[in-house]
């Protein structure tokens, strides 16, 4: 029974990546293209509008405000953290890997000694009893039970081992989740600034 809590254990560390789909990068700032004239050509999510210049300076100043540099550094910040938490993962499910095999073992062990047990009561019910095969059995029972104490030993020492990847483990998974949120928060600080510059560039500009 222990080995099926654990592999539900272990298909959900596989699929929770796939669940949790993580940010994207930051895109680049705007570019701004000055040419002559009363209109210079401003580039946003591979669109070019152009301009009057009398919104330039209002669009620099967003763009300033946008700070991509420390975005970007969020950002690098949080996909290091990732690969933190991937190799974390790694030994968190090698190490469930080798609870559940353990696990599984046990579980084989105890049905082979129900079975033998059941075969012994089977064989002294019979009249007469059949000693060569009731001594074949005691025997498989005695060499059985000493593999089922050796396998019960194995799992408790996978399933510590399993307790103390994940205590050590745990920080990785802990930074992940710090570094996601402050990419998330300055991300969106980011994207407000390049919102009203979407919206200047589509109230006042004229798409290319």
């Amino acid at each position: 029974m222990k080995a099926f809590p654990a592999l539900l254990c272990l298909l959900f560390l596989e699929l929770a990546p796939a669940w949790a789909a993580e940010p994207d990068a930051p895109q680049t700032l705007p570019i701004i293209y000055d040419q002559p004239g009363e209109k210079y050509i401003l580039r946003i999510d591979n669109r070019r509008y152009q301009l009057p210049y009398l919104t330039k300076e209002g669009v620099v100043r967003l763009m300033s405000a946008a700070n991509y540099p420390r975005t970007k550094l969020r950002y690098e910040e949080f996909k290091r953290a990732l690969e933190d938490k991937a190799k974390a993962e790694a030994l968190v499910n090698r190490a469930q890997s080798a609870v559940t095999r353990e696990a599984d073992r046990v579980s084989r062990l105890r049905r082979s000694l129900d079975s033998l047990r059941s075969q012994m009561a089977a064989v002294r019910s019979q009249s007469p009893v059949d000693l060569r095969q009731l001594q074949f059995l005691q025997e498989q029972i005695r060499s059985t039970t000493a593999s089922l104490a050796s396998a019960e030993d194995q799992e408790a020492k996978a399933q510590a081992n399993l307790d103390k990847t994940k205590s050590t483990t745990e920080s990785a998974f802990q930074r992940a989740d710090k570094a996601r949120e402050d990419f998330v928060a300055a991300l969106d600080d980011y994207e407000k600034p390049l919102a009203e510059i979407r919206t200047i560039a589509m109230t006042h500009g004229t798409a290319l």
